[in-house]
């Protein structure tokens, strides 16, 4: 509870309820493939809605996953 109460308040811009800002964070999926031409592993996020979108660039999830 304390972790997502620390994530709202980063993210209060948005004014979601923790029960809405949990349900959004579950849905963000993110996979690597790999890129078998040049050996390489790509970061692919699969498509968010725009609350989603909000909460992945205002916590730079995108920094900690690649």
């Amino acid at each position: 509870m304390l972790f997502y109460r620390y994530i709202a308040r980063k993210v209060n811009f948005i004014g979601l309820s923790i029960k809405k800002l949990e349900h959004s964070l579950e849905g963000i999926q993110v996979a690597f493939v790999q890129n078998k031409e040049f050996n390489k592993m790509v970061l692919v996020v699969e498509e968010m809605n725009s609350t989603q979108a909000k909460l992945f660039s205002g916590l730079g999830l995108g920094e900690f996953l690649v």
